[in-house]
């Protein structure tokens, strides 16, 4: 039996390690360190995926984001500046990071610094690896000598993952692409619009076509601010975008399936993922002929019923590629990796 002293001396300890206990159980663990890098020269889809990673690992709650900048773009110049949550770098250096992410051809400037040590390479940074592009997998390209690191690959496309799979040392993790769309006020004043920045000279091929049906188009055979693109194709009745032969997704095809009433994207491989039967989407043969077919087919699809049963289905598809989604993907790799490390 404990006397009264006992048990007031009992309480107090089994108050304080509550006390400690609970106070522990809410101290959140230690920030994780991470470090991007960009040599940011145009504005490109691919450099707009990365941005939009730098965005969900700031607004990780268990993430310190830095980012090391190499900024000479035209267009589009702020895209990487003042990013809320994130440190800038003056110059590269990834010693001290858990995790450095490394896109394209990043590998160029993180492998040199890694040491030959085998106690310094057990304390090296985990690398997450985004992959945007089947040519990743193409044993002639140059990005395919990077397959050989380790890494935790991210993958834009099953297309990509697909590829690349076969020859990476690490895992990859397919993560559907986020995009954001702005919704803009259209007006349809254009028969058709065509996206030829990576291919003009076909875009003009398709452009005299077009000139010799009558029809009022509008041409973008160069680089152009992303949000001329979009105003473009929430004007036109048909949206012709050209890609290169292979993509590792091709955005602008579902941008153009959300702005336009009809789209006709030439087959690049991953362009198939979001090619799901019955929208406004028509993916043509990867030839001058069989688009300007594609285009006449979408010509006579005139706005009724069927046409518009067309446009919700493509908004339908759309919508599965939010980056709130990509976010939630993101992080439930991030868990995995957490729970789970060595994952790489």
């Amino acid at each position: 039996m404990l006397t009264w002293r006992q048990r007031i001396k009992s309480y107090k300890l089994q108050r304080t390690f509550a006390q400690h206990l609970r106070s522990y159980s809410e101290t959140p663990p230690p920030l994780k360190k991470i470090l991007f890098s960009r040599d940011y020269t145009n504005y490109t889809g691919g450099h707009q995926k990365v941005r939009d990673y730098i965005g969900h690992f700031a607004a990780h709650p268990n993430f310190d984001v830095s980012l090391y900048l190499n900024n000479t773009s035209s267009v589009m110049p702020d895209l990487f500046e003042n990013i809320d949550g994130v440190t800038y770098q003056a110059s590269y250096s990834p010693e001290g990071f858990d995790y450095v992410f490394l896109a394209g051809m990043d590998w160029r400037r993180y492998l040199p610094l890694q040491s030959n040590n085998a106690e310094q390479k057990r304390d090296a940074p985990v690398v997450i690896n985004l992959i945007q592009h089947v040519r990743h997998g193409d044993p002639k390209h140059p990005l395919h000598a990077f397959m050989k690191q380790k890494a935790l690959r991210l993958c834009v496309s099953m297309a990509v993952k697909d590829a690349v799979e076969p020859y990476a040392n690490g895992p990859c993790r397919y993560i559907r692409m986020g995009h954001n769309i702005p919704v803009i006020p259209s007006s349809k004043t254009y028969d058709l619009y065509i996206l030829a920045n990576k291919r003009p000279a076909w875009g003009k091929e398709i452009a005299d076509w077009a000139k010799g049906e009558g029809l009022n188009f509008l041409l973008h055979h160069r680089l152009m601010p992303k949000d001329e693109v979009l105003k473009a194709m929430a004007n036109a009745d048909i949206s012709v975008c050209l890609p290169n032969p292979t993509e590792g997704f091709y955005l602008p095809g579902i941008e153009a399936m959300n702005l336009s009433n009809k789209v006709v994207v030439p087959d690049c491989i991953a362009n198939r993922e979001y090619n799901q039967g019955f929208s406004n989407l028509i993916v043509s043969a990867s030839c001058t002929e069989g688009v300007i077919e594609a285009i006449q087919t979408q010509r006579l699809r005139r706005f009724g019923p069927l046409n518009y049963l067309r446009k919700l289905r493509a908004n339908k598809i759309v919508k599965t590629y939010s980056l709130a989604n990509e976010r939630a993907q993101l992080y439930s790799v991030l868990q995995e990796l957490s729970t789970h490390e060595p994952l790489v």
